[in-house]
């Protein structure tokens, strides 16, 4: 039992997420409602569309700190493009490309001046963040576009939320890349031993380049979504998202050793914690508490990680 458990980690992950769904129905009837469910589900796509592309950094045994700020800077940037009448196709590009060229600036930082991914990502971070507060002001940017704001609340054919539809598309283009691709196994090749991949010939460089700049303009991608939801933005937008972005990460079963990437887990773990927080609400617990739960289940998924490799190591498991 215990080791298909430890082999199981997108199914460890839903069975978490039914018994969340289970307990605050039990606890408040109104956790089933539209509306919540609907919330639940715009919520863990966000979530899940920059976990995807921090999944990817991870299984390359590198961290992300900026993804947030990224968030932000791509849902100023379009808000401020769309309040001068730009045409939204044009105004999604801008955004993706700002995203992508911050996540450039991140793999060129790590590749030229070889720092640590944790120091280069934290340093982008403050200096993304600087230029949202100067950008903006400190003020918020109101965005008056409908159609803007139903391509992420709105639904398909009146059922499914569009920003459902973009992350299950977002999931299926790196799903692709990183099991079909050679550039997915490079991913994977590099974190599981970094030496022994550049002596496979392996570009490490340009492997980092393609990463770094995905995972920014998933970050921008998910920035536009939050932006489209709240119908603004400001350098609010995306606080925060880097550690939400780890957790669901780990607790979908990905290791942070690297050379291994759980994308199923990933999604399931969105949708674990957007059902966590939104439980929560329910059952009009205190948003101070939040931080304490999602604090528990990310020290139990580590704690579960250690244990499967431990279990590889001693040849217990076979993956």
């Amino acid at each position: 039992m215990l080791k298909k458990l430890l082999s199981s980690e997108s199914a460890a992950s839903i069975i978490a997420l039914v018994g969340v769904v289970i307990v605050f129905t039990l606890i408040n009837n109104r956790f089933l409602t539209r509306l919540n469910i609907e919330g639940i589900i715009v919520s863990a796509s966000i979530s899940a569309i920059v976990g995807l592309g921090m999944t990817l950094i991870i299984a390359m045994r590198a961290l992300d700190l900026s993804v947030g700020s990224i968030m932000g800077f791509s849902a100023i940037s379009g808000a401020l493009l769309l309040s001068h009448d730009v045409p939204l196709a044009f105004v999604v590009a801008v955004a993706l490309a700002v995203g992508g060229a911050l996540g450039f600036i991140n793999s060129q930082l790590i590749n030229l001046l070889r720092l640590p991914s944790f120091v280069a990502t934290l340093a982008t971070l403050s200096m993304i963040l600087g230029g949202e507060l100067l950008i903006t002001d400190g003020a918020t940017v109101t965005i008056r576009n409908s159609m803007y704001s139903k391509l992420v609340i709105g639904r398909l054919f009146g059922v499914v939320p569009w920003a459902a539809v973009i992350a299950a598309v977002v999931f299926a283009i790196v799903w692709i890349v990183f099991h079909w691709t050679p550039f997915g196994r490079h991913i994977a090749a590099i974190g599981g031993d970094l030496r022994a991949a550049a002596g496979a010939g392996i570009n490490v460089k340009a492997v980092t380049m393609g990463v770094f700049t995905l995972a920014g303009v998933l970050a921008a991608l998910a920035g536009l979504m939050v932006a489209g939801m709240l119908q603004n933005a400001d350098s609010t937008v995306g606080v925060g998202a880097e550690l939400t972005a780890i957790a669901v990460v780990v607790v979908g079963g990905t290791s942070l050793m690297g050379g291994r990437g759980n994308l199923i887990g990933t999604v399931c773990a969105a949708f674990l914690l957007a059902s966590v927080k939104a439980g929560l609400n329910i059952a009009n617990v205190s948003s101070k508490y939040e931080g304490l739960v999602f604090g528990g289940i990310l020290i139990i998924a580590l704690m579960a990680d250690g244990l499967r490799r431990g279990a590889r190591r001693k040849g217990m498991l076979v993956v």
